[in-house]
């Protein structure tokens, strides 16, 4: 046995029993009149858009700052602070016309109107540490009244409509973009909500006072803290939270308990990345070696129970840029030819470090199952536990780290999980690997506008990372939702990591 999964399977069944005893004591919560209370799987660092270190954190800002764009559950764009938008071409290369919802005032009084969207793209662009300048890199924008305005892009603008319905998309007051206003604690925007209070672990919202769509803000109040997972089953039953996202080993006791509970693949996937300028990764069979060596069919079903779809595509599960006809074909597992490639490239016996996310039990225990099955194939290997910062920082600028871990696809558009991951500019890549074909094709899904045809190029892209490259994907993790019975208008997002509270009652 390559790892112990059998202590893990007794882990989660002891931890199963424990819940299970537990919420057959009581039942359901009750409601409390006029609050939603969502308990949140990441804690707010910052209340900026575009200063979000992660993108899962957009769900603390998505009550106070509406977007451009929204996505549905098929993934289709929908209008939201743009009514309509159209593409094209002229002089001055391929543009993106959108058509603003008019008659539109932050809470400051400042009106919402094409400088608005011109104010945000050039904050987007220029503010330091900005973490939307890469998706709006070389978009210009004209003003064409005060409801219209045109996006020119020499990259293309097929991914903007999709961009739009994230942080990218998020409205600001243009005059607190004028009078640079710190956003770190307090919004700016246009939203269901306004802020009321703000803390490290718990943010508080109001509903809004004549807000243009009256039905967003279905509670008086709105909630989201951080909970640590261990406690959030016992939260819900309790009443202390409606809605949250459950660890795995907690559905079954959930659903026991009366609970309903929803589960969906969503566009995050758990993926190594491979620094390929450090040895002995700069040889592309030790690359090859490390995929091979990973037996995801059977990590998905100890780790996670199942609750995951073993993949080697960079595109999550749940959504439509996943190819599902290519299955583990270019990433099988074949430990014997692991182990000759290793020995054959001269690297029996090389050390490997490899970052996680230190506190998160999940992903710790995935690199420990990783460093076991490189060293089943002549590997040396040591996980190196570190704060989500200093995985990035020690991969992508001290590049001490050879492998990392990342939670790859929480992106709006699939260009932005190409652009980090995939080319050679990428952060995600530091040695500045390539796949060939790659970076011509992705240029070519930026162009396009008709996303159909763009999903399937994203969908082409996946079929060309084969297991010599520099990602080792691993699996899709399912996303459970824990809904307490009197939450009302609930529904499943586009995808997990981005829950969306309009319409929403507790």
């Amino acid at each position: 046995m390559l790892f112990p999964m059998k202590r893990l399977f007794l882990a989660a069944s002891a931890g199963a029993l424990l819940l299970a005893s537990v919420t057959a004591c009581s039942g359901p919560g009750t409601s409390r009149d006029g609050t939603l209370t969502f308990a949140a799987p990441t804690a707010a660092t910052t209340m900026d858009p575009d200063l979000l270190p992660l993108r899962q954190m957009s769900m603390y800002d998505t009550p106070v700052y509406d977007t451009l764009t929204a996505l549905s559950h098929d993934e289709t764009v929908q209008p939201r602070l743009a009514t309509a938008w159209t593409s094209g071409k002229d002089a001055a290369g391929p543009y993106l016309d959108l058509t603003l919802r008019a008659g539109l005032k932050f809470p400051d009084g400042t009106p919402f109107t094409s400088r608005t969207v011109a104010a945000n793209i050039a904050r987007s662009q220029n503010l330091p540490k900005s973490t939307n300048r890469a998706s709006l890199a070389g978009v210009q924008t004209q003003t064409l009244g005060d409801y219209k305005v045109r996006l020119h892009s020499a990259n293309g603008v097929g991914a903007l409509p999709r961009l739009f319905a994230g942080p990218t998309g998020m409205m600001i007051s243009d005059k607190a973009i004028a009078d640079k206003e710190d956003l770190s604690g307090q919004a700016a925007g246009i939203g269901p909500f306004t802020l009321k209070s703000v803390q490290p672990s718990r943010v508080v919202y109001a509903k809004t006072p004549g807000y243009w769509d009256p039905k967003a803000a279905a509670v008086d109040t709105l909630v989201i803290e951080y909970l640590a997972d261990d406690a959030k089953l016992n939260a819900v039953r309790s009443g202390a939270i409606d809605v949250t996202i459950l660890p795995n080993d907690m559905v079954k006791p959930a659903e026991s308990a009366g609970y309903t509970v929803e589960q969906s693949l969503g566009a995050e996937n758990y993926t190594f990345s491979i620094n390929s300028a450090i040895k002995p990764f700069d040889d592309p069979r030790v690359r090859e070696a490390v995929n091979l060596a990973l037996d995801r069919a059977r990590i998905c079903t100890g780790l996670l129970h199942g609750n995951c779809e073993a993949t080697g595509q960079i595109m999550g599960a749940g959504t439509t840029a996943f190819d599902p006809n290519l299955g583990l074909n270019k990433f099988p597992y074949d430990p014997e030819r692991a182990k000759a490639l290793v020995a054959e490239a001269g690297a029996t016996g090389a050390h490997v470090d490899i970052a996680t996310v230190a506190g998160n039990k999940t992903f710790e225990q995935l690199a420990t199952i990783l460093q076991q099955q490189l060293e089943a194939v002549g590997l040396k290997a040591s996980v190196v536990p570190l704060a989500p910062p200093q995985v990035v920082s020690r991969f992508t600028q001290a590049k001490d780290i050879a492998i990392a871990f990342g939670a790859t696809g929480n992106a709006f558009d699939p260009s932005e999980s190409i652009e980090r991951y995939v080319l050679p500019t990428g952060l995600y890549n530091p040695g500045k690997a390539s796949v060939p074909g790659v970076a011509q094709l992705a240029a070519a899904a930026k162009m396009e506008t008709d996303q159909t045809k763009r999903t399937e190029d994203y969908r082409e892209i996946s079929g060309m990372i084969d297991s010599s490259s520099f990602l080792i994907p691993v699996l899709t993790p399912k996303t459970a939702y824990v809904i307490a019975p009197y939450v009302t208008g609930w529904q499943m997002p586009w995808a997990p990591s981005f829950p969306d509270f309009r319409g929403v009652s507790g």
